[in-house]
């Protein structure tokens, strides 16, 4: 049960989180963003986007279909927030139940009204679920989220029971006492553990100031490690490295096979077919030459091999006995270097690739960008939130920016929008390279932010249920297209794209070209969706095609397929730059 305690950390928490995002202009807005931010790993941007509380919500306060990675999820909110802590202790009102129930009955039915039923950014997202149903495997997550106790279990059976007709529906409570335990930033206890290893096939050696040994473990063993001592039917979290995602769900591809390959009749080849566990740890110790040696570990932490250990789990609750034949690699590495346990994250990882924003938060291209942005009165977070106190305007989100610098200076629009786990990982080198000025980033981030400024707006008028201009609804799903076509616009013109006061001249120009565009698309193709139309590769080159056929034929630069370098002497202008509130 929550208390007071609970209460007065997550009312902390929604304050300083107010002003994070567009949207949590308010204590009450705030409390949505974390709960989108710490279930599903959201950024500002995309907890923004997926709000579509207001009028005509059908009782759905907010929207997002994940497709990140091997994922097709679909994930519907809604919220309950109360601002007294006598409040919270109510369960979650079952009122608004019957609207989220009708909108399912309409969405999987592909009412013809629905459109109309809807607000426009729901209607978006109606059609963007849609366009999820087509691909394989999609599952719904219904979240009934608030800061109070959960809703009334004869409710909650009545939710279960009028999905369970459905494929795929899981419904989720997040009450006032699950979501701190979600967030609240508490000290993780030190694990010290046994692990017996299998016959004498290990190996060790060491090199200054590391020390390793490889060995085989059982599954059991692996389960054992990560069974929480309190509760035997869940995993302690705390096992795991926090720079990484711990587990994707048996949903996930690569770990459902996993999951099926543990208690398949094929169980004897698990160690030839898996990539095994990652261990760190400040010492490890066992009896040499001993046949199936205890190793015991001091500190150890799981920096690889979190989607194998939580499968094997998962296995382990439904069929014990079929791990009895499942074997598993295991390495383990001595070493109180953080430095080096990043860098076994990192190098070791290959079945659920793990190079992230965290990972790659120490690497001195980010220290010299955060050395170069502070010289310009700016806090450039190479971790999110690592500058959470200062003004937002002067704060610049690594995220954010590599976004930017992929839809404006490399011509990737589409890969920003809906792939932006790859701006940390295959796509990084390319954005975060010895080439990648403060300018780059800066002029491409601070004009999407003005685009971002006719979004916002326009997401506003649709809340307050003000009359919106509907050709540019686009927006919502193609600010980075948008963003792409101003880059294009300032080569065709040879103007710097870098030259901020001259590049922002662009934005409308650009709005206009991509507007009829989609104007013409849709014309053309009675299915269009603007989710559909800006994923795909082909839309960038029929922005070009527009560009081309618009530039004053005079003034038309030859077109070279590479990016225009900043100015040589760009230190004047990004001071500029940097003066400008625009975030």
């Amino acid at each position: 049960m929550a208390t007071l305690i609970d209460w007065n950390a997550l009312v902390q928490k929604c304050k300083a989180y107010v002003g994070e995002s567009d949207y949590a202009t308010t204590e009450k807005k705030a409390f949505a963003h974390i709960a989108l931010e710490y279930l599903l790993e959201l950024s500002p941007e995309e907890v923004t986007d997926s709000i579509t509380d207001g009028s005509n919500d059908r009782g759905v306060d907010a929207v997002f279909v994940d497709d990140r990675g091997d994922c097709n999820d679909i994930h519907l909110f809604q919220f309950k927030h109360v601002g007294t802590f006598e409040k919270a202790k109510n369960n979650f009102p079952s009122n608004e139940i019957d609207k989220i129930l009708s909108f399912c009955a309409d969405l999987l039915n592909e009412s013809n009204g629905m459109e109309q039923t809807c607000n426009p950014i729901l209607w978006a997202k109606v059609q963007e679920i849609w366009s999820a149903l087509e691909r394989p495997d999609p599952t719904f997550h219904v979240h009934f989220c608030g800061n109070t106790k959960p809703m009334v279990s004869t409710q909650q059976d009545r939710v279960r029971e009028s999905l369970e007709d459905y494929n795929s529906f899981e419904v989720h409570h997040h009450s006032l006492d699950s979501i701190v335990q979600m967030f609240l930033e508490r000290k993780k206890p030190k694990i010290d553990a046994e692990l017996r290893a299998v016959d004498k096939n290990y190996f060790e050696r060491s090199d200054g100031n590391i020390r390793g040994i490889i060995c085989t473990f059982e599954a059991n063993e692996i389960v054992k490690l990560i069974t929480d001592p309190e509760d035997e039917g869940k995993v302690r979290h705390d096992a795991f490295n926090d720079n990484v995602r711990v587990y994707l769900t048996k949903r996930n591809a690569v770990n459902k096979k996993i999951y099926e390959t543990a208690l398949s009749d094929e169980s004897s080849e698990f160690w030839y077919l898996n990539n095994g566990i990652t261990m760190t740890c400040d010492s490890f110790s066992y009896i040499p030459g001993r046949r199936s040696p205890k190793i015991s570990l001091t500190n150890v932490q799981i920096v690889n091999g979190g989607q194998t250990s939580n499968a094997l789990f998962e296995a382990h609750l439904n069929d014990p006995d079929k791990l009895e034949n499942v074997l598993v690699l295991g390495r383990i590495y001595e070493t109180r270097n953080r430095d080096i346990t990043s860098k076994i994250a990192e190098a070791t990882n290959s079945q659920t690739p793990i190079n992230t924003r965290d990972l790659h938060s120490n690497d001195d291209i980010q220290k010299k960008l955060e050395e170069s942005f502070r010289d310009l009165g700016l806090f450039y977070e190479r971790k999110a939130r690592q500058h959470s106190k200062e003004p937002k305007n002067k704060r610049i989100d690594a995220l954010s920016a590599g976004q930017s610098h992929l839809a404006y200076s490399h011509g990737l629009p589409e890969v920003a929008k809906k792939d932006r786990a790859r701006v940390f990982r295959d796509l990084y080198g390319t954005i975060f390279n010895n080439e990648v000025t403060p300018q780059q980033l800066l002029v491409s981030l601070r004009i999407y932010d003005e685009i971002q400024i006719r979004k916002r707006t326009l997401q506003k008028k649709i809340r307050n249920k003000e009359k919106v201009d509907a050709s540019l609804l686009f927006l919502i799903d193609g600010g980075y297209h948008v963003l792409f076509a101003v880059h294009e616009l300032c080569e065709v013109r040879g103007i710097d794209p870098y030259d901020l006061a001259e590049a922002r001249k662009f934005i409308p120009a650009a709005t206009d070209i991509v507007k009829t565009l989609v104007k013409d698309e849709m014309a053309d193709d009675e299915t269009f969706t603007t989710n559909r139309f800006f994923k795909d590769l082909k839309t960038k080159t029929k922005i070009q095609r527009l560009v081309l056929a618009e530039a004053p034929k005079k003034k038309v630069a030859k077109k070279t397929r590479a990016r225009t370098r900043p100015s040589e002497n760009p230190r004047s202008s990004l001071k500029n730059s940097a003066s400008e509130s625009g975030r």
